[in-house]
């Protein structure tokens, strides 16, 4: 199956090209009002530098408490993840990736907590600590409407060998245009490439706000690491992809990729 823009988009590049309307003006429009259209969803990813081990284990069990508050509001799916290797990444470091039919039900989220007696409790540790000795460096958020060829997060399946991990990649471009056009590359070829050799996606986002816009993210899953070399080594190689990418249209979209290893945690809905 194939994902296409459709007639928002067509239309959209005859008006820049007549120069009828600034092109900078319609990309972020068109993504919003198609992802709308399409009955997408709406994702935040939240990051935590947390202070120290101690910190983190509180923070765990506060978010532990959270994720019933928070499926109660509306949120659909909960993921919560740290580095998969504490050698090559912070182990004190949280990423909560959260996801809703819209942006309402995020932004209302948190006005939930505050009276659910249950979670306070749990969260008396986390939320106690002093202004001299803070539970974390900081927060970092940011939003991502989902694209039009994968508008609904995909939870896998039960975990058998014990050895999952998943991969955040974030793309950042050097303007909206080509941001834009790299949402469109995946919509209308590369997800489909993805799912040919075997590259398995838990969400694909287009961010609407948050650190180094303009971007897209998304979340891979890997059984194992053979599996992750196998299906990247194959889309590699994969003639749909060498021709893909030596389009004209394509050319330049990806100015910086940067890749997190995450594994999920005990209590994470998102396993």
């Amino acid at each position: 199956m194939r994902y296409t823009i459709g007639a928002s988009h067509d239309i959209a590049m005859v008006l820049v090209s007549r120069g009828m309307i600034n092109t900078l003006t319609i990309f972020a429009a068109i993504i919003t009002l198609s992802v709308a259209a399409m009955g997408g969803e709406f994702y935040e990813l939240r990051s935590y530098q947390l202070n120290s081990p101690e910190k983190a284990a509180a923070f765990d069990k506060m978010m532990a408490a959270a994720i019933p508050v928070l499926t109660k509001s509306g949120v659909t799916h909960v993921g919560v993840f740290r580095g998969r290797d504490a050698k090559a990444s912070d182990p004190n470091w949280r990423y909560v990736l959260s996801a809703a039919g819209s942006l309402d039900t995020l932004a209302r989220e948190r006005g939930t907590f505050a009276s659910d007696e249950a979670f306070l409790e749990q969260s008396r540790a986390y939320l106690s600590y002093e202004k001299s000795d803070p539970a974390f460096a900081r927060i970092s958020v940011a939003t991502f409407a989902a694209f039009k060829g994968f508008t609904k997060l995909i939870k896998p399946a039960a975990d058998a060998g014990g050895e999952r991990f998943f991969e955040l990649r974030i793309y950042e471009s050097h303007s909206e245009y080509t941001a834009f056009m790299k949402v469109r590359m995946f919509d209308e070829a590369e997800l489909d490439i993805f799912a040919d050799v075997g590259l398995r996606g838990v969400f694909f986002g287009s961010a609407l706000s948050g650190d180094n816009l303009p971007n897209l993210t998304y979340m891979l899953v890997y059984d194992n690491e053979a599996e992750k070399k196998k299906a990247w080594a194959t889309f590699l190689k994969a003639p749909a992809w060498q021709a893909l990418k030596g389009e004209e249209i394509y050319k330049d979209t990806v100015s910086k990729i940067t890749s997190r290893f995450l594994v999920a945690t005990a209590y994470s809905t998102i396993r």
